[in-house]
């Protein structure tokens, strides 16, 4: 398992250590109104979008999902197709977009959040983070879109490098999309990519 989770590592270089449980807060349903924008630090809400180039997810296109969203030009999109290999805790991968081409070191990448019974949003994020970082350190939540869809946001620290992961809600169930970096400044670099994928998600046409 510590061999197949180290493919899946946020960053670049640093591969997947043991389980541990990251510190949670209440882990109480979230309210599907949006909090108030907060800029600056965990959040950074004030970086605008990238450019929009490639969509993800309509039927036809390297990643067909159960919504649709944009990323950067020059980002490169791949479809996971090796199962249940690249799970952890409740999510599996389905597609992993490289800002390699793009000149950062980094990924976004797509997961479907499977369960035999429905969990909290907070709860699949903790789940997640237990079985894939045993390095995560204040995480902090909060309910918003992503587009128009229902979603929650969780952002948490990494030996020093900030990670995001988001929890969006469609009528064929739940995905959610991370965005992790060899470091702050490729974080940084990225977080518009992000932006991007988060405001243009919408159901696939």
């Amino acid at each position: 398992m510590a061999v197949l989770l180290a493919a899946l590592t946020l960053t670049a270089t640093a591969g997947c250590a043991d389980k541990a449980t990251p510190t949670v807060a209440s882990s109480s349903p979230a309210s599907p109104t949006a909090s108030p924008a907060a800029a600056g630090p965990p959040w950074y809400d004030e970086v605008a979008p990238a450019t929009a180039g490639t969509t993800v997810g309509p039927e036809g296109s390297d990643c067909p999902l159960s919504m649709a969203f944009s990323v950067p030009p020059e980002w490169k999109v791949k479809a996971v197709t090796s199962g249940t290999d690249y799970r952890a805790g409740p999510a599996l991968l389905l597609c992993e977009i490289d800002a390699k081409p793009a000149g950062h070191i980094g990924f976004l990448r797509v997961w479907r959040i499977e369960e035999a019974a429905p969990l909290n949003p907070q709860l699949t994020v903790d789940k997640f983070l237990n079985e894939y970082s045993s390095k995560a350190e204040d995480p902090q939540y909060r309910p918003t879109k992503a587009g128009a869809l229902d979603s929650f946001e969780a952002t948490w620290t990494e030996e020093g490098s900030r990670k995001r992961a988001i929890v969006v809600s469609t009528p064929h169930g739940r995905l959610m999309l991370t965005l992790g970096g060899m470091d702050d400044e490729e974080f940084e670099a990225m977080l518009p990519a992000y932006q991007l994928a988060k405001s243009s998600a919408n159901l696939p046409k």
